[in-house]
């Protein structure tokens, strides 16, 4: 299978997870600073952290990079999904981790987790995290059938 072949499915991917990841840092972005501000915004899965805004944020233009490659042809635009898919699986692993201890501590009965559910710790990190196994189970498809 040759790159070429997949600079569809490459495009596709990067633009969907590319948009994903920087609508979400941009929310995330922007219920922090509002925050900071005093002015607080509730949505669901978002926790109005700046700077885990600007990580999602960096993983979109990543994806979008990988776009600009695919389209120039370029076999370089597998590394930058493989690449971005990594940080956004590292991101959702760390989510993950807090998740876990969150609950360990809820279920050990710490008085600062009394009220703790698992819908607390459902956070956008986590669902995109998630989410980047698609396209790096992919990336790691394409980068294993072209060499």
């Amino acid at each position: 299978m040759d790159i070429k072949n997949m600079r569809n499915v490459i495009v596709s991917l990067s633009l969907v997870f590319g948009l994903l990841f920087t609508v979400s840092g941009i929310i995330e972005i922007i219920i922090g600073l509002y925050s900071i501000l005093g002015f607080k915004i509730e949505l669901p899965l978002f926790v109005g952290d700046v700077f885990g805004g600007l990580a999602l944020l960096a993983v979109g233009i990543a994806y979008f990079l990988g776009v600009k490659k695919a389209v120039d042809r370029d076999i370089k635009a597998v590394s930058y999904l493989f690449t971005a898919s990594i940080i956004g699986l590292g991101i959702g692993v760390i989510a993950f981790l807090i998740l876990i201890s969150d609950a360990i501590g809820f279920l050990l009965g710490f008085e600062d987790w009394a009220d703790w559910g698992f819908f607390n710790d459902l956070t956008v990190y986590l669902v995109l995290g998630m989410l980047a196994i698609i396209p790096y189970r992919i990336a790691k498809i394409i980068s294993s059938s072209t060499t």
